[in-house]
């Protein structure tokens, strides 16, 4: 009798066990926000997911958040960007889309693929390339002035060697665009999301052909 109630005792703290490992386990899935991150891969920062709103609240140098699927050549990613937080340190910090993205690793542009960000420092948005190193191809200054907490319309195509970028002001004011020719491009890769010394969040993330 004392053994049966013994095995019994082990049984149900066995269960327990069980049951608070699957808890933690899907709180890491869902990084603790009630919503798992399905679709979506983060590369290094602090990530969340809020209804339709991706938010990273980390000082990184290059933090990325992946749309998880196959890579694809000629298409467009486009979002809201809005600033959370800037960081006084640095005086600077920018936050915008990438595409045709490859081997993305953690660390300061460890990935091969193209980045459009806006920059509220200068008010500029720029195009760029990484390949475990930066190259800046164009960068514009903003028409209609970025502030932070207020969302700002960015995209970023890609069709052949032909890059476009357009970021627009929401409240109806000038966009700006940016149109470039890469010779020897990268021609395929995933979008995503990225952020430079910047706490920032984004919504509406479409991708689309182009």
């Amino acid at each position: 009798m004392e053994n049966a109630v013994r095995l019994k005792f082990v049984a149900l703290a066995v269960a327990i066990l069980a049951a608070l490992a699957v808890m933690s386990l899907w709180r890491r899935q869902d990084g603790g926000t009630g919503e798992r991150r399905s679709g979506w891969r983060p590369i290094s920062g602090n990530w969340s997911i809020h209804s339709n709103v991706v938010s990273n609240a980390h000082y990184g140098r290059g933090d990325m958040m992946i749309i998880d699927r196959a890579g694809g050549s000629d298409y467009r990613i486009s979002a809201d960007v809005r600033f959370d937080l800037l960081f006084a340190e640095t005086h600077y910090g920018d936050a915008g889309l990438i595409i045709r993205t490859t081997d993305p690793e953690p660390g300061v542009d460890s990935y091969k693929g193209y980045y459009a960000g806006l920059r509220p420092d200068s008010q500029t948005v720029v195009l760029g390339r990484a390949s475990y190193d930066w190259r800046s191809l164009e960068e514009a200054k903003l028409a209609t002035p970025v502030s932070s907490s207020e969302w700002y319309h960015l995209e970023l195509a890609a069709r052949g060697c032909r890059l476009q970028v357009i970021a627009r002001p929401l409240n109806g004011g000038p966009s700006t665009e940016i149109h470039y020719e890469d010779a020897n491009c990268l021609t395929a890769g995933v979008g995503g999301l990225r952020s430079f010394y910047a706490d920032a969040s984004w919504r509406d993330v479409k991708v689309s052909s182009w």
